[in-house]
């Protein structure tokens, strides 16, 4: 959401986490046991988002979801649909080059864990029991003319290259799984 806001207001907010872990379950997500982007989406149709800094992100520290302290007052961003990609490499690529996609991945292996640089080709090694989102940001070729996904985790600059990823273009579904569910929030106006 945060990057289709700054591509379509030209202004790049920062959106509260714990809005959305705290305030979704009644579109289906489970807050500190988890969610998916796309129940999100569906409570931002009608909940626009607050910041981050008027409702910082407390689950983290404290492990507990925490009671909604929703304030329309203060809402910065809402959407009004989104939508899915297709599953193959080149409808993926179309879609990034419009917007940053969300992606679901399996995570939980030590592949993906332990990544540090290159590029992740190994689909047997990283699965496809989606447990992660993530947002693909660009695509490209290596210098050993592997093709990529550019991949914005939310590990923190310390994990991976400075926080991102670079997973191998691939057939469905996809090496971590990620061409398995492609989406983009399309924002209000």
């Amino acid at each position: 959401m945060e990057s289709a806001h700054a591509i379509f207001h030209a202004t790049l907010y920062k959106l509260s986490e714990q809005n959305f872990v705290s305030c979704s379950s009644l579109q289906g997500n489970l807050g500190c046991n988890g969610g998916m982007y796309s129940y999100a989406w569906n409570y931002a149709k009608s909940h626009p988002v607050e910041s981050e800094a008027n409702y910082p992100y407390t689950s983290g520290s404290t492990g507990k979801t925490g009671s909604c302290l929703y304030d329309s007052t203060k809402a910065l961003g809402g959407i009004s649909s989104h939508s899915s990609c297709g599953t193959t490499t080149l409808a993926i690529k179309t879609c990034v080059a419009s917007q940053p996609q969300s992606v679901s991945i399996e995570a939980d292996t030590t592949y993906f864990q332990s990544y540090t640089s290159g590029v992740l080709t190994n689909a047997t090694a990283c699965g496809t029991n989606l447990d992660h989102a993530v947002v693909i940001v660009g695509y490209g070729t290596n210098s050993s003319g592997v093709d990529y996904y550019k991949v914005r985790n939310s590990w923190g600059t310390s994990w991976g290259e400075s926080g991102y990823v670079n997973i191998g273009q691939a057939a469905y579904p996809g090496i971590c799984g990620i061409n398995e569910d492609v989406m983009w929030p399309t924002v209000t106006a």
